[in-house]
């Protein structure tokens, strides 16, 4: 399968996780009797993702509502990957936020958990009607740890309460659920984790341990703006002009702060001087790099109409978008500020 059709797998997935009816609300009883409530699991959903993980990913739905890119993003990846009709689902209003961890168990693996509200009866029988598509295969139910699970090829969901839905693949998941059928669902993320995943008003946030697992510690090592970095973080949001990006890379010297800072400068004005070869002018609208201590500060700007250039070209044309009326997340919604973000992005 292609790194394309994985996407789509995966994508088409998570929005068939948010769908399936709501459990009672003792979730699952151990044999010694401890257990994991429907409240205890929405109170705080990032502790179901099981520690050791090396990078993580944030999606705010709501405040990606509140710019023309992000509805535009929103929307062309709502029409991609519909619900059947009569499930009435909406990405915009029923989705407030997917939260995604990966981990190095046995190659990549990841384990998501979505928010929102939705309706148990009529999206639980779309998705087990669902047949495949043209970018996604068929579903297939099984049972793990008392659970649902639907799967396509090694990917899939299982729907924990009405407010919260484990997706992934099948390691991620079964190590989540395993979690709640042992009673050990605890707060295990890191601190700084847990703090990038939760900033207010950012469309987006992710983050990633460089040095404490193989596969990531290969990346300092070939690429020059990675050179001795240790961790990664960044916010961002999808306001004029485009994407706006504030991060840090955290390195073990200021020397390789500084290197990372230039090759940071580098890459940017190489990535304009080909996107005009090509016709998309000049999509990166503003770089700034600093080395503070063992750190690499960057804010960047990236043009909305080159993003959306590349969406066109290099993705397929999305179905037409079944249109649902009702509120949603996005109402009463404040301005971002990526100024502010920085701040909370930098140890």
């Amino acid at each position: 399968m292609t790194l394309r059709g994985c996407w789509a797998s995966v994508l088409t997935l998570a929005w068939l996780q948010l769908s399936c009816g709501s459990g009672p609300e003792v979730i699952l009883r151990t044999a010694a009797g401890a257990a994991v409530t429907a409240a205890d699991i929405d109170r705080d959903p990032l502790q179901l993702l099981p520690p050791g993980s090396i990078a993580w990913f944030h999606l705010d739905v709501n405040t990606t509502s509140q710019s023309d890119l992000g509805r535009y993003v929103l929307s062309d990846l709502e029409a991609r990957f519909p619900m059947p009709e009569n499930a009435g689902f909406s990405l915009q209003r029923d989705v407030a936020q997917l939260n995604v961890a990966t981990y190095s168990i046995q190659g990549l693996d990841f384990a998501g958990v979505a928010l929102g509200r939705f309706d148990p009866a009529k999206i639980a029988a779309a998705a087990l009607e669902y047949r495949g598509g043209p970018l996604a295969p068929p579903l297939v139910k099984s049972e793990y740890a008392g659970r649902t699970l639907f799967t396509a090829q090694n990917v899939g969901f299982s729907i924990l309460t009405p407010h919260t839905a484990l997706f992934g693949n099948e390691i991620g998941m079964r190590r989540c659920l395993d979690r709640i059928s042992d009673a050990r669902v605890a707060d295990d993320l890191p601190p700084w984790v847990k703090e990038l995943l939760a900033t207010p008003n950012a469309a987006f946030a992710f983050g990633g341990d460089l040095s404490g697992n193989a596969v990531t510690a290969t990346l300092p090592r070939r690429l020059a703006l990675l050179e001795g970095a240790s961790q990664l973080r960044a916010v961002g949001n999808f306001t004029p002009p485009g994407v706006n990006l504030a991060g840090t890379i955290q390195h073990a010297d200021p020397t390789a702060a500084r290197h990372s800072a230039t090759a940071l400068l580098e890459v940017g004005g190489s990535v304009n001087v080909y996107a005009q070869m090509v016709g998309l002018g000049q999509p990166i609208r503003k770089l700034q790099t600093q080395a503070v201590g063992n750190d690499t500060q960057l804010v960047a700007a990236v043009d909305a109409a080159a993003i959306q250039a590349v969406m066109k070209q290099f993705l397929p044309a999305p179905q037409p978008l079944v249109q649902h009326t009702g509120p949603g997340w996005a109402e009463g919604a404040q301005d971002s500020s990526v100024a502010q973000a920085l701040a909370r992005v930098t140890p």
